[in-house]
């Protein structure tokens, strides 16, 4: 039995893994849900309303299209990843940008997050986070990816329990 644990262990710490952030077939990182929902006032309100929560998400831009029987909100926005930006060196804030749609339709409702872009601190693209530049070294590319999961993770987890909680 314990060759068998150390031959998994070896693999496990030996092996290079990447975070496990979905992808389309088109190969772009893409977070996709639904979960039920009343298409009530309430609930319409809550989609609204979690797009204000300023420790979430630096949102730069928040639409909405309202209809009697449906609601779809769409944001552009940031999250600052602590990683590091080289091999060595301390963590700092780097910038992901992504859009975020919630859709809320027929007792349901739908989120998608998409299009991540790693950005300089003005906002500007330095490049989308799928497509990994020469010069950034895969040790702090493949952190960026885990963090960045384990934060957008969060913010869904968050997302899943602000509109179930009722008021």
């Amino acid at each position: 039995m314990r060759p068998v644990v150390t031959i998994c262990l070896f693999f496990v710490l030996g092996y290079n893994a990447v975070a496990q952030i979905p992808r389309t077939t088109a190969g772009q990182f893409r977070y996709y849900g639904e979960m039920l929902a009343e298409t009530t006032p309430q609930t319409m309100g809550r989609a609204k309303s979690f797009f204000n929560q300023p420790f979430l998400v630096h949102w730069d831009t928040v639409a909405h299209i309202e209809k009697p029987a449906n609601l779809l909100l769409t944001g552009k926005g940031h999250i600052n990843v602590k990683a590091k930006l080289h091999d060595i060196g301390t963590p700092s804030n780097v910038p992901v940008s992504f859009h975020m749609s919630l859709e809320i339709v027929n007792g349901h409702y739908r989120y998608t997050i998409d299009h991540f872009e790693v950005t300089d601190k003005e906002g500007n693209s330095q490049y989308a986070l799928e497509d990994k530049p020469e010069s950034v070294k895969s040790l702090v590319y493949s952190q960026l990816l885990q963090k960045t999961h384990k934060q957008v993770s969060f913010i869904i987890g968050w997302l899943k329990q602000y509109m179930k909680d009722e008021e």
